[in-house]
């Protein structure tokens, strides 16, 4: 059995959050703004709510089997072949995210950071750190996320404050972007972004119980939820939706506006560590449940091998 250490519900629930709300670092507010124009913070609270009914369900799985993981679930409820098929399926989703998330990441720096860098070169540097968080484990992963999430939560904060000298209520204008239903849709649709609360079903017995796992589970959707839809909302006050949705990286584009005078401008220094550090905890949290899944599927008992070729 694979020893993932114990877990508390501030640790879980800091994981879990980080990883939610990496995305909104990149395309993500972009893409919902294409979708949705300029009621993209309206679509995120739709798809937070949808996630917690669809954890709901989740919840109801772990009740009827106390003490199993999401991977044993599925075995005991379908069988040993189509349990194997669901697990893979989940172990791909972790895996192909990860490979998308650090992509993305790639790509962004090149644009605004290190234009002259291959991306071979930033990707290989950025899977060096990846690894070596990876092999220390999920409880070390899990107090690293929790120290860093408040200094990682004040720098989005003072960011966004800073940033208010940009922003203009008419911009939300129409207030219910392309229409409300077509909000309603693909807020429905995209609820996947906050299924990694289903971390807490797949490391089940690092946690202390059901009524923990619901805890976190439910307060990181809310936390996440709310922290994109502010997001959006300052980036969507910043630029009009035509032009937003045209926009690589939202966030760091609304940090280059910022000017208060000689001695506040140009902060890109203070988002880029918010950037870097978040990017690598969800990297690595999606890589560690990706090998983790890997290892149930095929009755491992050591991660460690594992996690070198789920990194290439």
């Amino acid at each position: 059995m694979i020893k993932e250490g114990n877990l508390g519900p501030q640790e879980a629930i800091c994981l879990i959050t980080i990883t939610i709300v990496t995305r909104v670092f990149f395309t993500s507010p972009s893409v919902i703004t294409r979708f949705v124009g300029s009621a993209g913070w309206l679509m995120t609270l739709i798809s937070a709510t949808t996630a917690m009914i669809i954890f709901y369900l989740v919840l109801l799985l772990l009740r009827k089997w106390p003490g199993k993981n999401i991977i044993e679930i599925y075995e005991l409820s379908t069988g040993r072949y189509i349990g194997f098929i669901f697990s893979f399926a989940l172990f791909a989703g972790f895996l192909i995210d990860s490979a998308a998330l650090l992509r993305e990441f790639t790509e962004v720096m090149k644009v605004y950071v290190l234009p002259i860098s291959p991306p071979s070169y930033i990707m290989g540097i950025f899977f060096a750190g990846v690894f070596v968080v990876c092999i220390f484990g999920l409880e070390a992963q899990a107090r690293l996320a929790r120290v860093v999430a408040p200094v990682l939560l004040v720098s989005l904060i003072v960011v966004l404050l800073l940033a208010a000298k940009n922003y203009s209520l008419h911009r939300l204008n129409p207030i219910f972007g392309y229409g409300l239903d077509r909000v309603l849709l693909r807020g429905i649709r995209r609820n996947s972004v906050y299924g990694y609360a289903i971390i807490t079903a797949v490391i089940a017995g690092s946690l202390q119980g059901i009524e923990h796992i619901k805890k976190i589970g439910y307060t990181s959707i809310i936390i996440s939820g709310i922290i994109i839809s502010v997001c959006v909302l300052c980036f969507s006050l910043t630029f009009p939706y035509y032009v937003a949705q045209e926009i690589t990286s939202p966030l760091y584009e609304m940090v280059s506006l910022v000017d208060h005078g000689r001695f506040f401008q140009r902060l890109d220094p203070l988002f880029l560590f918010t950037w870097i550090i978040a990017t690598l905890i969800a990297v690595t949290a999606e890589v560690y449940m990706a090998a983790s899944i890997y290892c149930r599927m095929f009755r491992i008992q050591d991660i460690k091998p594992i996690i070198a070729p789920i990194c290439v």
